[in-house]
């Protein structure tokens, strides 16, 4: 008995999509109805009773309802350290034991939350306004997780033939290019159906016997670790690292070890109560409906074509300078990227356009690519930014003040760019060519009058923090409705790029949900075990100025920055490092910044930066990749000089949050 392993996962793929595709529906509705509301308020005084109840409970559900489909399609957040290192057939089995042990997470976390649903309706549990039972909710993201486990135990299978073949099978998503589209697939793979099913269940019971075990052994464990906590955490720090490098999915290894730290410190059951509960309570929080509405906000947003016309405005605003058509990249990159969110994206997307352009009109390669891989970190910085929503969600931060803490850093990042190229071109005149004649003003109003939907629509995402007049969640409403009205108007909804969008949305809001589930475990173990504690009170016995170890921690995030996704550093490092940052006394909110701003450096910092890579591939051989080196090394310095005037005047970041209506 022989199957097709690439039938079976599009057999799973195909219905799990359907699910998810509807989930991502309701949360475009949300939207809507959020705009609705918040016109109907400004208007008329009228808002929607109880909706931010509403939104909370709507969005948990559609958000759970995606990661079925994130299961089928492998959108997981792996590190790629061994995939040239290691022959396919190793390679294939680490990922055997990384889809086990997600299978695992997925099976722990179904069962707590049902089990926290069972609490629910045992008491009769109400929303306050609405008086919504919230049981039944809470039953349908713990079924969407179980279908989930269910999805990843075919995943593992299928990842078991393509192991007993010898072949990789399919890879994880990550945070990037990657998120434009799922992996290569292996070639078709047939495998004797009765062999797969059999090691399979082996692996399967295997990790049972292990679960056992260690469930046997926590007394030795618990005493071990409260006796040497600190040597316990590091041990806990030393297998995430092996176990990230090993291919197994970042939330998988976050979560478990997580769960294992608060097992030994506060007992096995507190410690699973507190991954059911706190992950519920996690999902149903509005504030989290803002990674997938500006997720929303950013694809319709291309799909309509404006990021294409705020590109176009740069180029006709600064064309006419010497090196004008690399500022106007520059400008260009900044504008998409705050419709966006995304560093990596911002780099393939403008790339494709600026790069062949660029090159077509003597401009020199290795400053072609440097600036366009140095203005792709803006897509990240430039409000509203999604690695931010990330570091809010992950430190319980203000969304709204980040953005806003934000905007003076992006304006000095593009200034400094804009500085770097003006410079590089006056001291090497060959590499751009003779500055070409000002566009006329009916071109240049022509332009402005396409990107203005783009401009108001930032204006008002971002100007309505500010005031305070919405709140982050309704001015993401906001963005998300906008964009996909514009897109509509436009007449560019067609169902390619409605499915486009959703597919987009879905893999992404799979992804990120999980991990910071597994990353919010994490954190609470870390806390528990006192290793942030020691570790503040370790630098404060150094007697070390606080910005000395402030460099050290900086140095290393560019070296991690350098050689690793910067959402993967974030991710990884915060539960540790922003304790011992903030017990020196500086600001989460000025940390946020300086974090985004130090690993998007590293993005683009020879030799591994991961932009430098991405401009490579794009421009091809005709491009050397010590031409990129060279291009973007002026950029590099632009950067370190404005995380130092960030780091030496935190008020540049900190005045215009506090000036913020609250």
């Amino acid at each position: 008995m022989t199957f097709d392993l690439d039938a079976l996962n599009d057999w799973c793929l195909a219905i799990t999509r359907r699910v998810a595709f509807a989930g991502v529906i309701a949360m475009l509705a949300i939207a809507l109805i959020t705009t609705a509301d918040v016109l109907l308020r400004w208007l008329a005084n009228a808002p929607i009773h109880g909706l931010n109840e509403i939104v909370g409970m709507g969005m948990a559900v559609a958000v759970a309802a995606t990661l079925p489909a994130g299961a089928s399609q492998r959108v997981n957040l792996t590190i790629d350290l061994l995939q040239d290192r290691i022959s396919e057939r190793a390679l294939a089995w680490l990922k055997v034991g990384g889809a086990l042990l997600l299978l695992v997470f997925y099976a722990l976390l179904a069962w707590r939350i049902g089990v926290y649903a069972q609490k629910l309706q045992a008491r009769g549990a109400e929303t306050i306004f609405v008086q919504m039972p919230l049981a039944p909710f809470v039953w349908t993201i713990a079924a969407f997780v179980a279908v989930s486990a269910l999805v990843q135990t075919v995943a593992l299978f299928s990842t078991v033939g393509y192991a007993i073949v010898g072949v990789a099978g399919p890879g994880g998503w990550s945070i990037g290019p990657a998120g434009d589209a799922p992996p290569d697939r292996a070639p078709a793979v047939r495998v004797d159906g009765r062999l797969v099913f059999a090691v399979g269940l082996v692996i399967i019971a295997a990790a049972a016997i292990a679960l056992l075990a260690i469930h046997g052994s926590l007394g030795a464990l618990t005493v071990f670790a409260r006796g040497h906590p600190i040597l316990f955490s590091s041990i806990i720090l030393l297998l995430l690292w092996v176990m990230l490098i090993m291919y197994v999915p970042l939330a998988a290894v976050m979560g478990l070890l997580g769960l294992v730290a608060g097992i030994v410190f506060l007992g096995l059951e507190p410690a699973l109560t507190v991954l059911g509960n706190e992950s519920v309570q996690f999902l149903t929080n509005p504030s989290v409906a803002v990674l997938p509405m500006f997720l929303m906000m950013g694809s319709f947003a291309v799909a309509a074509g404006m990021s294409g016309d705020v590109y176009d405005l740069a180029h006709k605003l600064l064309a006419h300078f010497r090196g004008g058509l690399a500022l106007a990249t520059v400008g260009g990159c900044a504008g998409f990227g705050a419709l966006t969110g995304s560093s990596l994206a911002t780099v393939a997307t403008i790339g494709r356009v600026a790069m062949p352009e660029m090159v077509s009109r003597g401009y020199a390669r290795g400053l072609a690519a440097g600036t366009v891989a140095a203005g792709g970190t803006l897509g990240a910085l430039v409000p509203p930014s999604i690695p931010l929503v990330f570091y809010a969600l992950l430190t319980e931060s203000s969304i709204g003040q980040l953005f806003v803490a934000a905007v003076v850093p992006a304006v000095i990042a593009v200034t400094f760019y804009l500085a770097a190229i003006s410079i590089y071109v006056r001291l090497n005149p060959d590499a751009a060519p003779a500055q070409k004649e000002r566009a006329n003003w009916t071109e240049t109003l022509q332009a402005f009058r396409r990107a203005w939907a783009a401009i108001a629509l930032l204006i008002v995402v971002v100007g309505a923090i500010y005031t305070g007049i919405c709140t982050e969640t309704e001015a993401a409403a906001i963005g998300a409705g906008g964009a996909f009205i514009a897109a509509l108007a436009r007449g560019k909804i067609t169902r390619s790029t409605f499915l486009q969008v959703m597919g987009e949305t879905t893999a992404t809001t799979a992804l990120i949900y999980l991990i910071i589930i597994g990353v919010l475990t994490f954190s609470f173990a870390m806390g528990v075990t006192g290793l942030p504690q020691q570790m503040t009170a370790f630098v404060s016995s150094l007697n070390l100025a606080p910005v000395i170890v402030l460099t050290v921690i900086l140095l290393v995030y560019l070296a991690l920055g350098a050689i690793m996704d910067s959402n993967t550093v974030m991710f990884v490092t915060i539960p540790i490092v922003t304790p011992l940052i903030t017990g020196m006394g500086y600001d989460l909110v000025w940390w946020g910044i300086i974090n985004l701003i130090v690993l998007e450096t590293g993005l683009i910092t020879p030799p591994f930066g991961i932009h430098l890579f991405v401009l490579k591939s794009i421009a091809g051989a005709d491009v050397p990749l010590g031409a990129v080196y060279r291009g973007v090394l002026p950029f590099v310095c632009a950067d370190l000089l404005k995380l130092l005037l960030l780091v030496l005047f935190p008020a540049i970041v900190l005045w215009l949050p506090s000036t913020m209506i609250h």
